[in-house]
């Protein structure tokens, strides 16, 4: 009876998913040229080689050894100790039985754990569908004594996986694919099924399209940011560092709790949140900001204006910034570049300047909300005091961006001008506070040379 085990997939990001790949079994990777298909098979195969697996690669193409070796080469990733099976698609595509044959002698005389032949959609091209089953079960057969992990490409659309007899003898599909949003092109992968996975696992990816990036370091996966289940809540509260600010709030900010500062351009949202971090970073916490419109630089040169040498921090390690042009970025990308800096550093406080501009990445309210709880969630989990800021229309207190980015947040706070026949005044208040009370009465405040001060009711 056969043994089944578990293998790591060798991509990063698709362990998280699946819990690793079933073996001895076969899994089909299907989707149309372009879509890294090679790409994600050589990843695979280079470190479970470099993991002293034995692996071979049965490419079918019409191209020379010479031009694979230059494609190759362009791999960072790429193990050369991956044994190599060159078959010619043309002779492939007229005889078919004879390459089923000569696989079959390579696989034997190298007995390697995991196995590639891409693609495989050009055997048994001319057939008949009657004989096309029959040459496909035949290599089934084949495929069972081999025991082995087998990957097998193929040039489909996802319409087509449905109707091939490959995908009947699959125990696994990955369909890649690709997608206009914007101004970019994503790339997206589908698990159309997964034999040998935890019920639970297969309930989370199945109606998923996950988000993956092509590079010459590689193929990598951007599951979805979820909250650590193992997390312990401290009930605690941290010092905002904005003078007056903390009374009212019952006299602190309760750690890992999200705040939404919102207000009009100019009214110092900026200011704030930077006053925020330096309190953070005063006190040795970890500090992180996120911005998607101004450059780290144009935010240092800022900070310096009131005393707060932010460079001296980067330097020692404790801040780090994260710019991010929302046009560009995906947000599953961007989730797990903020996971891992979060981890990286042991992140106490985080801002996200600007969130405004998330809206050009992610343009339906209801991803961007969903966007923004899983970022909240996570850093919840992770004891992470969250600060994000955003704008409001002049003289109105309605969100014009993040599209009820406040119903998710813990504290909302609100600054604004007052104007009078003599003069304009700087106000702030809080509209609304979770895990703690607030005063909701308006009050005045001003910017410093040493940054924001709530004045005293007068």
């Amino acid at each position: 009876m056969t043994e089944f085990q578990k293998l790591s997939c060798g991509i990063p990001g698709l362990d998280e998913i699946l819990g690793g790949f079933v073996t001895p079994s076969t899994v089909l990777v299907a989707g149309t040229a372009g879509v890294g298909k090679t790409t994600m098979s050589l990843h695979i195969l280079s470190n479970a080689t470099k993991n002293g697996e034995k692996t071979l690669y049965v490419p079918i193409t019409t191209e020379s050894s010479d031009k694979f070796q230059d494609y190759v080469s362009t791999l960072e990733f790429y193990d050369d100790s991956i044994e190599i099976h060159e078959i010619n698609r043309q002779n492939a595509e007229k005889d078919p039985l004879s390459t089923l044959i000569d696989i079959g002698n390579v696989v034997s005389s190298a007995n390697p754990d995991r196995i590639v032949i891409d693609p495989i959609t050009p055997l048994g091209f001319g057939f008949v569908e009657q004989e096309k089953r029959r040459f496909f079960y035949t290599l089934d057969s084949m495929i069972q004594e081999w025991n082995a992990l087998v990957i097998l490409t193929g040039e489909l659309f996802e319409d087509e996986i449905h109707t091939t007899v490959i995908s009947h003898l699959a125990d696994g599909i990955i369909y890649l694919f690709r997608e206009e949003v914007g101004f970019r092109t994503d790339k997206y992968l589908k698990i159309i099924k997964m034999r040998g996975i935890d019920p639970q696992i297969k309930s989370n990816y199945s109606s998923q399209k996950i988000h993956y990036d092509v590079s010459s370091e590689g193929f990598k996966i951007y599951p979805r940011l979820k909250p650590d289940e193992n997390t312990e809540f401290e009930d605690t509260k941290i010092e905002s560092g904005i003078k007056g600010f903390d009374p009212l709030l019952g006299d602190g900010i309760p750690k890992a709790s999200s705040i939404l500062i919102e207000g009009e351009p100019g009214t110092g949202k900026t200011i704030f949140s930077l006053q925020y971090i330096m309190n953070g970073l005063i006190n040795g916490e970890p500090c992180i900001i996120v911005t998607y419109e101004e450059i780290p630089q144009q935010i240092i040169l800022e900070a310096s204006k009131f005393g707060w040498n932010l460079q001296s921090y980067i330097d020692e390690g404790v801040l780090k910034f994260i710019y991010t042009n929302p046009v560009d970025v995906h947000p599953a990308k961007h989730e797990s570049f903020i996971k891992s800096n979060v981890e990286e550093m042991g992140a106490k406080r985080i801002v996200f300047d600007g969130i405004v501009n998330m809206e050009m990445t992610i343009q339906d309210p209801i991803k961007l909300r969903g966007h923004f709880q899983a970022v909240i969630n996570y850093l919840k989990s992770k004891n992470v005091t969250s600060l994000f800021t955003t704008e409001i229309l002049p003289g109105k207190e309605e969100i014009t961006t993040s599209h009820d980015a406040s119903f998710i947040m813990d504290i909302v706070v609100v600054m604004e001008y007052t104007k009078s026949s003599e003069q304009i005044k700087n106000n702030l208040h809080i509209m609304k506070s979770r895990r703690t009370s607030h005063d909701p009465q308006l009050k005045e405040y001003q910017i410093t040379d040493s940054g924001i001060e709530i004045l005293n009711d007068s």
